[in-house]
């Protein structure tokens, strides 16, 4: 009996789970969104295998329900979904937040199934595309990254690993961390970014100079606004206190990089330049090879897809609640 997985969202997070789960044998994958031609494309490109214009019907029986959706979207459709969820049933946020969705999930979902988080770590063959929608998903988008995971309270274990092997049948390795830590440094990483994109969006379009200066806009431009391609407002608002901290680190940074060019220290400037350039190469060098400190000690042994579907299919929490059913 295959596993039923609802892919709720079929952006490029969703759609790229989906396109690289559709191969696998042993999967029956319906998706959902609210825009019908998001459906329509996704089902044609292979992400899912059938779509549900209702959200109930794409949910109803599932073994596994991913919540690939913006994070603003999250609490409203698990609070309508929650009620359908059969006994048993694993769901999982996708979303650069994991504290949010976990609260959310003490809230509303129903005793009996089990809810975990995940915030996708990207292949880094991805960092600097910029590509969002639907039309940027692709199979590989989780290749050679990272899937931080935290469980609910309430999250069984063998749930929780479901999860994991999950992660691990997209090509990920699954990095199980508390909520709380992941978000303050979320804070640094993806907020920031966002927050200095859209500082800098402003400050470049408000000057009277735009006009021309559009023109002579380059690869640094383009490369310090690319949060803004799909930065959203939740990430900010619901990690509110690491947002600021972050920020006002960065102000106090500007304002010390001010001073230095107001009083041409140059010395000062190449030395800083020149840091923070090896920081970042050394830190798309280890990117690059993911083999992180965490991951070392014991090494993570990636199993084979058909591993991972065998005990998906033939251990743990979906056999143990089938057979259940059948005694009931």
């Amino acid at each position: 009996m295959p596993i039923q997985i609802a892919l709720i969202g079929l952006g490029r997070l969703g759609g790229s789970i989906g396109m690289a789960l559709g191969a696998q044998n042993g999967l029956q994958i319906a998706g959902f969104d609210r825009d019908p031609d998001a459906m329509r494309v996704a089902q044609s490109r292979g992400a899912v295998h059938r779509t549900e214009w209702n959200l109930i019907n794409a949910v109803e029986g599932a073994d596994i329900v991913l919540l690939a959706l913006p994070l603003a979207e999250q609490r409203d459709l698990l609070a309508a979904l929650a009620p359908s969820l059969r006994d048993g049933c694993v769901v999982a946020s996708v979303a650069p937040l994991l504290s949010p969705p976990i609260a959310w999930a003490n809230e509303l979902v129903p005793a009996g199934r089990f809810f975990a988080a995940a915030h996708p770590i990207l292949n880094p063959a991805q960092l600097h595309t910029g590509d969002a929608g639907l039309n940027a998903a692709r199979a590989d988008l989780f290749a050679r990254g990272l899937w931080a995971i935290a469980p609910a309270p309430a999250c069984a274990p063998e749930a929780l690993k479901l999860v994991g092997d999950l992660a691990m049948l997209l090509g990920a390795s699954p990095y199980f961390i508390d909520p709380a830590e992941h978000d303050g440094l979320m804070g640094g990483v993806d907020a920031l970014p966002a927050l200095l994109a859209l500082a800098l969006m402003q400050a470049a379009t408000a000057s009277p100079g735009w006009k021309e200066m559009r023109k002579l806009a380059d690869r640094g431009f383009a490369t310090a606004t690319t949060p803004l391609a799909d930065a959203e407002r939740a990430p900010l608002t619901l990690n509110r206190d690491s947002a600021l901290r972050y920020l006002d680190a960065a102000i106090a940074a500007l304002q010390s990089l001010r001073e230095k060019i107001a009083a041409g220290h140059e010395t000062a400037l190449d030395e800083l330049l020149a840091e923070a350039a090896s920081l970042r190469a050394k830190w798309l060098t280890d990117r690059q090879r993911g083999d992180w400190d965490q991951l070392e000690k014991p090494p993570l042994e990636m199993p084979s897809a058909r591993e991972v579907l065998s005990r998906m299919l033939f251990g743990g929490l979906m056999p143990r609640k089938r057979e259940q059913k059948k005694d009931q």
